[in-house]
């Protein structure tokens, strides 16, 4: 399904191979969780899962920061629901400006642009959904939040306190909204040990 999202002539670089094995783990923990809720449609979940990162596939290495906005452009008009999941999936806090301008490398064009969107965003349990099993779900596998935590902070070099105000305490959040619906720990769910 995400191929038929991809642009013509999509070379299946390690990036984009990377890409796609980690929308589907995504994709994966979306529907294994959704199914638990009984009131979120486990297809739907996927299926916002899998495409939640599609605009990475259009644009360079340098510009990738950009794909939550690319993805919105590109899916707004046909798939409105879906596009509402691409510019909000990196942003579990996404009323918090200093967030989203950090997540765009300091491109205070770019963060204004996601901003303006995102404060036409209306929440929802999908949007949710997406934004904790993004960063619980690696290329194949799952972590706990606070491994993924200890992973960007590895990676991208992000204080400690920006990972904790913008990530922790909304995922944590997320989390227990979630452990609540499923009425158990995803966690277990997801074989998070």
């Amino acid at each position: 399904m995400i191929e038929s999202f991809l642009p013509k002539n999509t070379e299946l670089n390690l990036n984009n191979l990377r890409t796609i094995s980690h929308s589907k783990t995504v994709a994966n923990a979306a529907k294994l969780i959704s199914r638990k809720t009984r009131i979120l449609d486990p297809e739907k979940a996927y299926t916002y899962g899998l495409l939640h990162d599609i605009g990475k596939f259009y644009l360079s290495k340098n510009e990738i920061y950009k794909h939550p906005r690319k993805g919105y452009e590109l899916l707004r008009n046909n798939y409105p629901r879906v596009a509402d999941i691409c510019i909000s999936h990196a942003f579990p806090d996404f009323n918090s400006y200093k967030h989203i301008l950090n997540y765009c490398k300091k491109d205070k064009i770019e963060a204004e642009r996601v901003s303006s969107i995102l404060k036409t965003v209306k929440k929802n349990d999908y949007m949710e959904l997406i934004q904790l099993c993004d960063k619980l779900s690696t290329l194949n596998g799952y972590v706990s939040i606070e491994s993924k935590l200890e992973w960007y902070q590895n990676n991208y070099n992000i204080r400690v306190e920006e990972l904790n105000s913008c990530y922790l305490s909304p995922l944590q959040n997320l989390k227990n909204k979630f452990d609540l619906l499923s009425g158990c720990n995803i966690y277990d769910i997801l074989k998070i040990s």
